[in-house]
């Protein structure tokens, strides 16, 4: 009540109910009843490997059920407006109820560590606990990093954050365009294709003195916008890459088959025509060019290079059928007519 006494009880030209004026107080470092627990294991997991301001000791992580409504009881809009010393005593049975309490106006912090308030006018029960070791920190926030992207900065993605990142006693660390690179592949190899095209695009603005990385970024992030539809942004990105690196014969098959989704055929069979070149005991290459080939209605050379594909071992039936329901589905998307012992390639064993 002494906050309320010194007028800071009010924000934005609104009047504070007592569990928001303990909500700004814990902002700002003071001592209140609230305890700040998130909804993600993981971000509890890198508060417990902080350091401690006493010295290094085990971190503990604390699990408190958020779904039982009996033990843990949810503040809504009309409970808010009770004092909060009415939380804090017993109901009529002498038992001391908990309550969780997510703030209705959510800064990007709260947004960002999932937090919910707890408290209680006794102690607040936990539903199981999880010690970490001391010397195990370091390893576990580096996994956190690596794995999860869960960083100080994604803790605190806020102008108060931003200042304690950059505090005077913090050594500057030179962003590591390695490492996004690594990131990035293993959001790619889990399918998280936005969080992987950040992650490229970030080696890209970083432009490393190695221009092979580069071209990587711009390889990987093609790859990446081709697998979500954006097929002109993966035709740029393959450009960028073969200017960086000429004789990457991958950069033009992969730009030859985006052409080739556009229906820009002459274009397809150009970049085909040069990984072929540049790599030519890639049978795969081989299969793309006749299927462009096919498309052009340049039935003799089309043959020519699947039987090449097939009999360098490629599976040029199991290829067509994954990208088309059948011969009539290619005739018709491409508004041609194969000839019989083509269409009997491409669909009889």
């Amino acid at each position: 009540m002494k906050a309320r006494a010194l007028g800071h009880d009010q924000k934005n030209g609104q009047q504070l109910f007592d569990l928001e004026i303990l909500a700004e107080l814990q902002h700002f470092g003071a001592a209140t009843c609230l305890i700040d627990f998130s909804r993600s294991a993981l971000v509890a997991l890198w508060f417990a490997c902080q350091h401690s301001s006493k010295g290094e000791a085990n971190g503990k992580v604390f699990a408190v059920r958020h779904d039982d409504m009996v033990r843990l009881k949810t503040v809504d809009p009309e409970l808010i407006k009770n004092r909060i010393d009415d939380f804090l005593k017993p109901d009529e049975n002498g038992r001391y109820l908990q309550y969780q309490w997510s703030p209705k106006l959510q800064n990007n912090r709260i947004i960002a560590q999932q937090s919910v308030f707890v408290f209680s006018g006794a102690q607040i029960e936990a539903e199981a606990e999880c010690i970490i070791e001391k010397s195990s920190k370091q390893g576990i926030l580096t996994s956190l990093d690596k794995i999860s992207g869960i960083t100080e900065g994604s803790i605190y993605p806020d102008f108060d954050g931003f200042a304690r990142l950059n505090a005077q006693d913090k050594r500057y660390i030179e962003p590591d365009a390695q490492a996004y690179l690594q990131r990035g592949t293993e959001s790619h190899q889990k399918g998280n294709l936005d969080d992987a095209i950040d992650y490229y695009t970030e080696v890209i603005r970083l432009d490393p003195a190695d221009p092979f990385t580069v071209s990587v970024a711009y390889y990987s992030r093609g790859v990446a916008y081709r697998e979500n539809g954006s097929i002109d942004l993966a035709i740029e990105d393959y450009t960028q890459t073969l200017r960086l690196n000429p004789n990457s014969a991958d950069a033009h098959n992969n730009r030859g088959h985006a052409y080739y989704e556009k229906g820009d055929f002459d274009r397809a069979l150009e970049d085909y025509d040069q990984a072929i070149q540049l790599k030519s005991d890639n049978v795969l290459y081989y299969n793309n060019r006749g299927i462009a080939l096919l498309a052009l209605q340049e039935w003799e050379k089309a043959k020519s290079d699947l039987t090449i594909a097939r009999n360098m071992g490629v599976d040029i039936i199991a290829l067509f059928s994954n990208a088309y329901a059948n011969v009539t589905d290619f005739e018709q998307k491409h508004n041609v007519k194969l000839p019989e012992d083509i269409a009997a390639m491409l669909t009889s064993p």
